[in-house]
């Protein structure tokens, strides 16, 4: 599923694609008008939920993975009232962010755990 939203480092404009992983939820950071994907990072289902459904103050990070390659990267994740703010990187800290609607990424995750 497709969410529209923007990085809060550059205001690039950026898609959010949500998919089913086989061992969790893929994460697909693209920017808008190029269509370059920036990142892709894998990370489990009850992680990620746990971090929306009861947001710590000032954020938390999440362990995933790169499926393509399996190495190490995390998922910054801060909900700012009605928005959530996504950053992926690797070891090296090098990544990519996105903000999006909170409401939007709820559905995203719904709808894209709720398919078989």
């Amino acid at each position: 599923m497709k969410i529209f939203g923007v990085s809060q480092s550059s205001g690039v404009e950026r898609h959010l694609n949500v998919e089913r992983g086989v061992d969790g939820i893929v994460l697909i950071f693209t920017d808008h008008l190029e269509s370059r994907e920036r990142e892709r990072i894998l990370v489990g289902v009850d992680d990620l939920l746990a971090t929306i459904t009861d947001p710590p103050p000032g954020g938390t990070t999440v362990e995933g993975v790169s499926p393509a390659h399996g190495s190490k990267m995390q998922l910054g994740v801060e909900v700012r009232r009605n928005e959530v703010w996504l950053e992926a990187r690797s070891d090296s800290g090098a990544g990519s962010d996105v903000a999006v609607g909170l409401d939007d990424f709820q559905d995203a995750l719904e709808g894209t755990l709720n398919r078989e």
